[in-house]
């Protein structure tokens, strides 16, 4: 009698209180581990909800908690949770395509690099946002566990830091990033405070210019060069709320500079 082929891929995910949104995200899974026999893994933030701590346990083969502090932090926790070569972080409001589960099978049997790139098509407000900043939208996601580690002083908008080259996959994952204005804007408000430790960190400052300046930058950046024109009102809308996001965070920076942390 043969035995089962040991997995090389564990898909990771961070959650919350998205119990709704990881039952679809780990049911569009189901090709991927019939092809590479994947692990499924959930780290939970430490107060995410009943509802999610139960689909949690059922869709994932592992679930662990973990008090949240910032997100590189969570993905290193996973990393070391992970005994597999390969590790594909997953967001619960993402979705696996046939093609690119058929793609990622191949990539951790011959891919050559430390890390690797995949496309998102951002969907906000049942629509996909085809510029404004929001595509292309690469994303290191499949890493070699024993090459990668975050940098736990980037708190959000975390990136790995790679022992190697990174590749590029071909094929997007499906990201239903936003549904209503509500949601949007909540997630701005705690990301600003966030990305203004990590530049006070870094050692930025916020000016008196920085609050007409910054905003400014932002929307010529988001609708003119990133031609967030072509996605019409939505994009103007967009680039309008990314201006007043840099706004919030020049808030921010200028409240640690008084009173630093």
């Amino acid at each position: 009698m043969s035995t089962p082929p040991q997995p090389e891929l564990t898909v990771a995910a961070l959650a919350w209180r998205e119990g709704e949104h990881l039952t679809k995200c780990f049911a569009s899974l189901r090709l991927l581990q019939e092809l590479t026999s994947a692990r499924t893994l959930i780290v939970l933030d430490a107060s995410a909800d009943a509802a999610t701590t139960d689909i949690a346990h059922r869709v994932a083969d592992q679930v662990l908690g973990h008090p949240f502090d910032n997100f590189s932090r969570q993905r290193n926790f996973a990393l070391d949770a992970v005994s597999t070569g390969w590790v594909f972080f997953i967001d619960p409001d993402e979705r696996m395509t046939r093609p690119l589960a058929l793609e990622l099978a191949e990539v951790i049997s011959t891919g050559e690099a430390a890390a690797y790139r995949v496309p998102r098509r951002n969907i906000l407000f049942g629509k996909e946002v085809r510029h404004t900043g929001w595509s292309p939208d690469y994303q290191v996601r499949l890493l070699r566990t024993d090459r990668c580690r975050y940098d736990e002083t980037q708190a959000v908008h975390e990136v790995p830091l790679v022992d190697g080259s990174i590749g590029s996959l071909n094929h997007p994952l499906i990201h239903f990033n936003y549904e209503t204005w509500r949601q949007f804007i909540a997630k701005q408000r705690s990301y600003a405070p966030l990305e203004a430790r990590a530049l006070y960190a870094a050692g930025h400052r916020a000016h008196l210019r920085s609050f007409i300046g910054q905003p400014v930058r932002e929307f010529q950046r988001r609708f003119f060069e990133y031609r967030g024109y072509k996605d019409g009102i939505l994009g103007f809308a967009l680039s309008v709320a990314m201006s007043a996001y840099r706004l919030l965070t020049c808030w921010h920076l200028y409240r640690l500079q008084k009173t630093p942390i």
